[in-house]
């Protein structure tokens, strides 16, 4: 959600792009996780679902045990996802520390306004 406004320096008209991208990935996220929730409904016993310590499955996790075709499949997705998240990081707050640094809002970033690239 936040990759867009991460990146609004280099959209052609940001006023009109980042509230579009914004709710468009909200609405998109919002069905995965509902969609998510409803097939776990459907394929998990109510039991399971209330088992809050997963004493029932011998303290595993349920989604590791429903994953096709290895449970290992859940772990590495994590995994990727927090990579993935951490690399969005990294891409976006230098951004934002410049521009910080130009709005003069931490003078002691004041070096950090310049850029080296050319345009």
């Amino acid at each position: 959600i936040m990759a867009g406004s991460n990146r609004s320096g280099d959209l052609r008209d940001p006023s009109r792009s980042i509230p579009r991208g914004t709710i468009a990935a909200i609405i998109t996220t919002s069905i995965i996780y509902l969609s998510n929730v409803i097939f776990l409904a459907a394929c998990v016993h109510s039991s399971l679902l209330r088992d809050k310590f997963g004493d029932s499955v011998n303290k595993q996790l349920i989604v590791a045990i429903l994953a096709w075709p290895n449970k290992w499949v859940i772990m590495i997705g994590a995994f990727c996802s927090t990579v993935g998240a951490g690399l969005q990081t990294l891409t976006g707050a230098p951004r934002l520390l410049q521009a910080v640094a130009k709005d003069n809002l931490i003078p002691i970033l004041s070096p950090l306004e310049q850029n080296t690239m050319k345009q």
